[in-house]
């Protein structure tokens, strides 16, 4: 507005006439700040949705137990599921087994462990091994969200893409820049400005995928385990040298080798591969990843896990693949005899795999019906048969009666399984990002492993009452509403009519924005400073605009007073 305003020339008379121009634009610049803070609202930040999950109140637990990782308070053996002794009022969404020790992570984003702790793995500040889950001394604040277990150190990633580690160190797999045994949690050294997605834990070291779909190795490398073309190990993370144009989606670590999925569905290998575990053709270990030669037809890999010289992987069509060391029938091929590239599993018929994974000498599987399938060693009972027998091929681990399982994890000789609850009711929230007078979609989901879930849902926010709506038969219930703006906690709560027991989503919180500019409003650059000036300068904008209101008035009121005659210069 330079222009509009441009001073006139020096003249008495005119210089009259740029006064009074200069008050009425003094007027108009002050009237339009003052039309601006009243018309742009101020920028509100965008809200977020917390996404809904199930959480079991059941950990199932059997094979060796002699240091109390099965978790039941006793040290013996046990060759069916027994229920893990949880603290009271404890939900968990995800289980880890190591060498002999196990973990747990608790919807609250804390973790438990429990059984072996000679190096400190339990995390608890001590070393004295315990048969009953402990509480891990995670650092105050931390929430975590996903954890890996190994021989004798154990992984937690945290809500930040931090990366926690304790227990042994004896070759850097703490990856904190020393060999010194940890009892409590240490924070990984990443490099600067990493955030980590995903944790792995081996043997003697540690894996990683960070949020652009890089990984990151540290510990042990004796077999090239770290796949950074070396065998020199490492006690902080380094890059591991992936092909070009590579991106990790999942990760799994064994005694001395490494895997991985690509974002295209294949699989890499590198390290030790003595028993063929990399799955190359060949028993030649690689300092670098390079391809598992995957069966003609395979379409793509989805899950993918690591035994102590075997490899297991679930494909998108449900099929199980297994290569590597199989002296105990690991591979779960009807054989003993090792194979140095992928085999199909013998699933039993119409059987469909969702997760796998893989111990000392034996494997497991969860199927897509809530079963659990085991083979291999069974010298300690642990696959879960009631007996001690090894099998060749996969066979039904003995759950309890009415039990569905939600996911499997292997031990060096013990196995763990969540336990899906009997019902349970996720929330969805559409749009995720609403904003005020937006209609907002909510539909809940039950499930419910007893019977046809029938019955009503409960919507609230917070703790009001927004509708109750019948199950339809698809046991689905949807509510439109709209929301003032705020935080709200939404929650589906469903009520049973038959022997499917009630049960609560868990919380959705959303918040409620203002409604966007409107399209046809220029969004002014928030450095200008002749613009409307919005939010917390709201104020100090009208003090101006007030101030310059009364200095255009002076100008014009001083033109209209009686000038003296003209005087030369």
């Amino acid at each position: 507005m330079e222009r509009l305003c441009q001073r006139p020339g020096r003249s008495a008379g005119v210089g009259r006439v740029g006064r009074a121009i200069s008050g009425w634009c003094i007027l108009v610049l002050a009237v339009t700040v003052m039309q601006g803070a009243a018309v742009w609202p101020a920028v509100a930040q965008p809200g977020s949705a917390t996404p809904s999950g199930v959480a079991s109140d059941t950990i199932l637990a059997w094979g060796a137990n002699n240091v109390g990782q099965l978790g039941d308070g006793s040290t013996s053996d046990r060759n069916a599921p027994v229920a893990v002794s949880l603290p009271p009022d404890t939900t968990v969404t995800a289980v880890a087994g190591g060498d002999s020790h196990s973990l747990a992570l608790t919807s609250a984003g804390a973790v438990l462990a429990w059984g072996e702790n000679n190096f400190g793995q339990l995390g608890n500040g001590n070393n004295n091994n315990s048969s009953v889950p402990i509480t891990v001394a995670l650092p105050p604040g931390t929430t975590v969200v996903a954890i890996a277990a190994s021989h004798g150190h154990s992984l937690a990633l945290t809500s930040a893409g931090a990366v926690l580690a304790w227990g042994a160190n004896n070759v850097g797999q703490l990856g904190n820049g020393n060999t010194f045994n940890s009892n409590t949690p240490v924070t990984v050294n990443l490099p600067p400005g990493t955030t980590v997605a995903t944790i792995a834990a081996g043997t003697n070291h540690s894996l990683a995928i960070t949020s652009t779909g890089t990984a990151l190795a540290w510990g042990g490398n004796g077999n090239g385990q770290l796949g950074n073309n070396s065998t020199a190990t490492s006690l902080e993370p380094i890059a591991v040298t992936l092909p070009p144009s590579t991106t990790i989606t999942a990760i799994a670590a064994g005694s001395s080798y490494s895997l991985a999925i690509t974002s295209t569905g294949t699989a890499l290998a590198w390290g030790g591969n003595s028993n063929g575990q990399l799955g190359t053709g060949n028993n030649a270990d690689s300092l670098i990843p390079i391809a598992v030669a995957l069966p003609p037809g395979t379409t793509t890999i989805t899950s993918i896990a690591a035994g102590f010289t075997h490899s297991l992987a679930v494909t998108s069509t449900g099929t199980a693949l297994a290569w590597g060391g199989n002296s105990r029938g690991q591979l779960g091929i009807g054989t003993t005899t090792n194979s140095d590239t992928p085999v199909i599993v013998n699933l039993p018929p119409d059987t469909t795999i969702t997760t796998n994974d893989g111990g000392f000498f034996h494997s497991l599987g969860s199927t897509s019906t809530g079963a659990a399938l085991a083979w291999g060693s069974n010298f300690s009972g642990q696959l879960g048969t009631g007996n001690n027998t090894n099998s060749l091929d996969p066979i039904a681990v003995a759950l309890p009666s009415d039990t569905k399982i939600t996911t499997i994890a292997a031990g060096g000789g013990h196995s763990l399984a969540l336990v899906a609850p009997p019902t349970s009711t996720t929330l969805q929230v559409t749009p995720p990002n609403p904003t005020v007078g937006q209609d907002v979609a909510l539909t809940a989901a039950v499930t419910c492993n007893v019977d046809t879930p029938t019955g009503t849902i409960t919507f609230r926010s917070n703790s009001t009452a927004l509708a109750t709506v019948p199950l339809t038969a698809s046991s689905t219930a949807t509510h439109v509403t709209t929301l003032p703006g705020g935080t709200h906690t939404l929650t589906a709560g469903y009520i049973s009519t038959n022997t499917c027991p009630n049960s609560q989503s868990t919380p959705v919180s959303v918040t409620i924005n203002p409604p966007p500019d409107e399209p046809d409003l220029p969004i002014p650059p928030p450095d200008e400073p002749d613009l409307p000036i919005t939010g917390p300068n709201t104020t100090a904008g009208i003090g101006a605009a007030a101030l310059s209101i009364l200095a255009g008035v002076i100008l014009i009121y001083a033109t209209r007073r009686r000038q003296p005659s003209h005087q030369p210069e």
